[in-house]
């Protein structure tokens, strides 16, 4: 009877829980249908018909293999950022150059190889997750979740993600206004390094609304969104001062992100189709190609002048360019038109192609094709790379003959570009590479092989930051079961999203040697840390203790 009950209860459990899923698919496919028509009817060419069939490949494997719940809810952040890359790599792309007039093989010198590439790096990328799935069957069983019994699941308070936001926003304050020589420095002092690592932690706040996913029960009220749009207020104010875009454009993808996951979980019933949120979303669509495009273009545009005027002076001067709609239509012009050997021109607005870009893939493919395959030069750049994760006191410790500063301030792009033309004047301007070029130019096509065996642990040390609640009734356990995320998690999900495409696979050494060190570690820290000051401000450490509910059983994914 009760085995009657458990398939009774699964069966339509996961019917619910798919139910926004589907509908996500299903539009998806719609759009997608639409955007490839009109891109073979207005664009019509060899090189835009392959990438169009290219991405519906894609997207049919997204479709059919990832956007299930039950993958979903087992590996929800790798899932994620195996929608990163497929999303900025071939959905976006085609979407977006035909909401700007263009063909998705705008400005590519060699799309038939971007798109080779890429669709090979997706394949593997898929086969690995594929293989993960079938062995983590296996491990799951009788396992428990070294980050559970760390704490890493106890979901931090309001208080305490307002602290976090707070103090995060000071640190950026700090690094980038008070004292810029701390941010612009590749090396420094390990208290300053300290102090900008916390810069991430300023969009905290933002998640304040979703807290159903990170264990708690929120309630979005008037006074919550007038605080957070103060917040996004002054964080847009150090954005500008700094002369950065990433600053407050990270902290709205931070929300769209964590709705969305959310929204594919099942955990919030949004309904789109109402005159209510079409209103809202034509709003969204005006900001991000008007006014936030504008004062992005006005930001890169006074940029020249950064490091030489005060900060007040440099966000007057912004907002001056902001308002000069002629001289920013110029600028954006001239952008478009002037060709030079390192090209990065793809989408007009600035803002969607840090989501959408092929451009540095085909860029980093026209310099592997002059400079050819396994260089050396290019291998010992790589290594020094890898091994400049490390703190100098380390490589000094260990007798490495690291350039640490020379390394951190060039990109991949930059010493890519320095190697074709020889020219020093091309270094520190950051220039961004991608790892199919560089791959080449490295390691020849065995750079798929090192993707797939780095990618696999790094599929697995995401998932750790989510677990599965399984709900009781009575003696019956319901197969009803919802996915918490660690607060850690939830705010990387932009850098998640945005794992894939790096400059060079050895990026994920680095992240292994420290990246993911520094993720968990910084945020446990942290987290105890805004946990003691909310205590001593609410002057009750009694409302800060996580108490776990005995209607739950928690289990590792």
């Amino acid at each position: 009877m009760n085995s009657k009950l458990r398939h009774i209860s699964h069966h339509f459990s996961g019917t619910a829980s798919e139910e926004f899923a589907v509908k996500i698919v299903r539009w998806s496919w719609v759009v997608l249908v639409i955007s490839s028509i009109f891109q073979c009817i207005f664009f019509q060419s060899l090189e835009n018909f392959v990438a169009v069939g290219c991405v519906l490949i894609v997207w049919s494997v997204v479709t059919n293999v990832f956007l299930r719940s039950s993958t979903l809810k087992n590996f929800p952040l790798s899932t994620f950022l195996l929608l990163g890359f497929s999303s900025t790599q071939f959905y976006f792309p085609l979407l977006f150059t035909l909401l700007e007039g263009k063909p998705i093989v705008f400005n590519l010198e060699l799309p038939f190889e971007v798109f080779f590439h890429s669709m090979a790096a997706f394949f593997v990328l898929v086969l690995v997750h594929i293989f993960y799935q079938i062995l983590s069957e296996k491990w799951a069983k009788g396992t428990s979740s070294l980050f559970e019994r760390a704490g890493f699941f106890a979901p931090p308070s309001d208080l305490q993600l307002w602290i976090m936001g707070i103090i995060g926003v000071a640190s950026t304050y700090y690094v980038w206004l008070y004292s810029p020589s701390v941010g612009w420095s590749p090396t420094g002092a390990a208290e300053d390094k300290v102090v900008q690592a916390l810069i991430p932690f300023s969009y905290a706040p933002y998640f304040i609304p979703f807290g159903r996913l990170y264990g708690r029960n929120a309630v979005t009220t008037k006074r919550l969104l007038i605080m957070l749009a103060t917040f996004t207020l002054i964080l847009f104010l150090v954005s500008i001062a700094r002369n950065s875009r990433s600053g407050f454009m990270l902290g709205f993808a931070s929300v769209g992100f964590a709705y969305g996951l959310g929204a594919l979980l099942n955990y919030f019933k949004p309904r789109f189709f109402t005159l209510r949120n079409s209103f809202i979303a034509a709003i969204i669509f005006w900001l991000f190609t008007g006014p936030i495009a504008d004062i992005g273009t006005a930001m890169a545009m006074v940029r020249g002048q950064r490091l030489d005027i005060p900060y007040s002076e440099l966000i007057e001067l912004t907002l001056e360019a902001f308002n000069d709609k002629d001289a920013i239509r110029v600028r954006r012009l001239a952008d478009n038109t002037e060709k030079q050997d390192w090209d990065e021109i793809y989408m007009d607005n600035i803002f969607i192609q840090r989501f959408s870009n092929l451009k540095y893939n085909d860029a980093s493919l026209v310099m592997a094709a002059k400079l050819g395959d396994y260089d050396t030069d290019l291998l010992n750049f790589t290594i020094d790379h890898f091994l400049s994760t490390l703190p100098l006191p380390v490589l000094e410790f260990l007798g490495l003959n690291v350039n640490k500063e020379m390394i951190n301030s060039n990109s991949y792009g930059d010493y890519f570009y320095y190697q074709v033309t020889a020219s020093p004047w091309v270094l520190e301007a950051f220039r961004t590479g991608h790892f199919a070029g560089t791959g080449m130019a490295t390691f020849g096509w065995w750079y798929l092989l090192i993707l797939a065996i780095g990618i696999f642990p790094v599929y697995v040390l995401f998932d750790k930051l989510a677990i599965r609640e399984y709900k009781n009734t009575s003696s019956v356990i319901m197969n009803n079961s919802n996915v918490r995320f660690s607060f850690c998690g939830l705010l990387s999900l932009t850098s998640i999203f945005q794992f894939l495409p790096f400059e060079s696979v050895e990026v994920i050494g680095s992240f292994f040697l420290r990246g993911w060190i520094q993720m968990v570690l910084l945020y446990f820290l942290f987290y105890h840390f805004t946990r003691l000051i909310s205590t001593f401000i609410q002057g009750d450490g009694s409302s800060m203790q996580v108490k776990r509910s005995r209607l739950y059983t928690i289990k590792k994914i």
